[in-house]
């Protein structure tokens, strides 16, 4: 019987959340499935408090026929580590890398010795069609959507045309996880009404034009039928005894009678849940009546991604958002009780100090209950990548600086340090407003909380000074 060991190496970072990594616990999901044989051990490298010492040994005591790492890019150091740990005793052992590291940038994985394949975008069929033929003895399968070396070069072969039916796709694989584990460390959204929660994915894919982006999931818009996200939610509510969920959509609200509908559904249905969306909404194509229904159904949080807040930076980044319709939506969000987060980027190429400010005062002047300054890092792989290029600009090259985190890469018209000082200054005008304060106090879900959230204000303040 197969065995295959299938690890999300981590990093630690300054601001480290986590989240379950849904992406291989779909994928250990579609291949038992399809082979129903198989043995499948997943592991998680930082919430399970993992060296890759202890994933090294894991991995020599279970003996697998296949191992898949996936990574971020700011994870591949780690991700090269591991890989170069175990063929040094199983040298024979297939080694196939996934996730975003593998996908934006397929050639800086592929010069890696020890890794043998990759795997881009999507994984689940590509993986299910790869199993046997690496079982079989095959290191060179030209099958859509992977990648390998042929004499000695990288090698990448067609792409794979992304699901097109994810309703046909099974439900994370939540067994292969401990659950309660996720459920008592820093998550993604930071803030909770409910302890037990999980991440759910009822789309994928963004139709937007955003140049910092991505595009894992391609740019068509594809999402789950309304009863099979009802399905994966009630399965979660009543057998796992999960009460809050996480929606991490790229774009939960594209279709907006699609998600009425699946707020309509949650209520008819009984399920007394608590829901965020810690990965950002579209803000200007937000209506009232959505933010009624998604009131209704539970939600207490919702984050808007406004990124810029100058309207030449929306064009020059081609995100276009109607800044006058999502300020009127932070504050019919507010006033429906719904905390409202803002995501923010500065330091784009080209960007001056003044539209730099224009962002940072955008946050100060909202309605916004918490905010996430970021600070732009341009990815291999992305438009913005090649208009920092176009723009003469010197762009990051460590790869644990992949994170938004740090103001080191010299884009805008701002040195660094000056750019990382006013968004210091920001951060603390932001949350040391009184009537701010005194807002989030007001609608803060679990105050129990507000002793762990003082500490890190107090941490990134340090930090950023």
């Amino acid at each position: 019987m197969p065995r295959i060991f299938l690890v999300k190496v981590g990093h630690r970072t300054a601001r480290q959340k986590f989240g379950q990594p849904l992406g291989i616990m779909m994928l250990a999901a579609y291949l038992r499935r399809e082979m129903p044989g198989v043995e499948l051990k997943l592991r998680d490298m930082l919430p399970d408090n993992l060296t890759i010492a202890d994933l090294v040994r894991e991995i020599r005591d279970y003996q697998p026929d296949i191992l898949g790492i996936s990574a971020m890019t700011f994870e591949s150091e780690e991700m090269a580590a591991l890989a170069k740990a175990v063929k040094a005793f199983r040298p024979d052992l297939p080694i196939v890398a996934g996730g975003p590291h593998a996908t934006t940038m397929p050639l800086r994985v592929l010069a890696l010795p020890e890794v043998d394949l990759i795997v881009r975008h999507e994984g689940e069929v590509t993986f299910a069609e790869l199993t046997p033929r690496l079982l079989a003895g095959e290191r060179q399968p030209e099958i859509p959507g992977v990648g390998f070396r042929r004499d000695g070069q990288p090698y990448l072969t067609p792409p794979r045309a992304f699901h097109p039916d994810l309703d046909s796709l099974p439900f994370p694989a939540w067994d292969l996880v401990r659950m309660e584990r996720y459920w008592d460390i820093p998550r993604f959204g930071t803030a909770y009404r409910f302890r037990p929660y999980m991440s759910v994915f009822s789309s994928r894919a963004c139709p937007f034009n955003c140049t910092y982006c991505h595009r894992l999931f391609g740019q068509k818009f594809r999402a789950r039928s309304v009863p099979n996200v009802i399905e994966e939610l009630k399965i979660l509510y009543h057998q796992h005894g999960v009460r809050e969920i996480h929606f991490i959509d790229d774009c939960f609200n594209f279709d907006q009678k699609r998600a009425m509908a699946i707020c309509d559904r949650i209520v008819e249905e009984g399920l007394k849940i608590a829901i965020n969306f810690p990965n950002g909404v579209r803000g200007d194509i937000m209506t009232p009546e959505l933010l009624r229904k998604l009131k209704e159904a539970g939600t207490y949080r919702i984050t808007y991604a406004v990124e810029s807040g100058s309207s030449r930076i929306q064009k020059y980044m081609k995100k276009n958002l109607k800044l006058d319709r999502v300020k009127e939506m932070i504050a019919e969000t507010d006033r429906l009780g719904m905390m409202v987060d803002g995501f923010f980027m500065v330091g784009f190429p080209t960007e001056t100090r003044e539209e730099i400010q224009a962002t940072l005062n955008f946050a100060l002047e909202s309605r916004l209950h918490s905010a996430n300054f970021f600070f732009v890092t341009p990815f291999e792989g992305t438009e913005l990548w090649e208009q920092a290029l176009q723009a003469g600009r010197q762009v990051q090259a460590d790869s644990d600086r992949f994170t938004y985190f740090y103001p080191e890469t010299d884009l805008s018209e701002v040195p660094p340090q000056e750019l990382a000082r006013m968004v210091s200054r920001t951060f603390l005008r932001f949350y040391l407003n009184l009537w701010r304060l005194w807002r989030i106090l007001r609608l803060f879900p679990n105050k129990k909380q507000l002793p762990w959230l003082l500490w890190l204000f107090l941490k990134y303040t340090f930090k950023w000074n």
